[in-house]
C-alpha cells in the first residue's frame, strides 16, 4: 500500500495533527465554557499525547502483533521498521506538544 518512507511521514503528521487539532479545538470549547483556553490546551496536550501516537499507528494491537512476530520469529527487519514508525509518531506528538507549549508561553508576555 504505502512505502516505508511514506508511512513514516504519515505517522508523523497524523500524530501532529491529532494533538494540534484536539488541543486547539479544546481551547475553543474552553473559551465557550468560560474556562482559560491556554491552560485547558496544555492540560489536554498532556492527556491526549499518547492517544495521538496510538491513532497514528492505527491502534496498538497491529503494532504489538508485528513486534511479537518479529521478535519470536526472528524477523528483525519488521521490528526495526515498527520501532521507526513508533519513533516517528512520538516525534510528531512531541513537536505538537512543544508548539502548544510555546503558544501557552507567549500568552504570558
Amino acid at each position: 500500500m504505502f512505502t516505508f518512507y511514506q508511512n513514516i511521514i504519515y505517522n508523523f503528521f497524523i500524530s501532529l495533527g491529532v494533538l494540534l487539532g484536539g488541543c486547539l479545538l479544546g481551547g475553543v470549547a474552553a473559551t465557550l465554557n468560560g474556562h482559560p483556553p491556554l491552560k485547558t490546551m496544555m492540560d489536554l496536550c498532556e492527556q491526549i499525547k499518547i492517544w495521538a501516537i496510538v491513532v497514528s499507528l492505527g491502534g496498538t494491537f497491529p503494532s504489538f502483533k508485528v513486534l511479537d512476530t518479529g521478535i519470536f520469529n526472528g524477523e528483525i527487519r519488521s521490528v526495526v521498521k515498527q520501532v521507526i514508525y513508533i519513533l516517528s509518531a512520538l516525534l510528531g506528538a512531541h513537536i505538537a506538544y512543544k508548539l502548544i507549549y510555546y503558544l501557552e508561553g507567549s500568552g504570558k508576555l
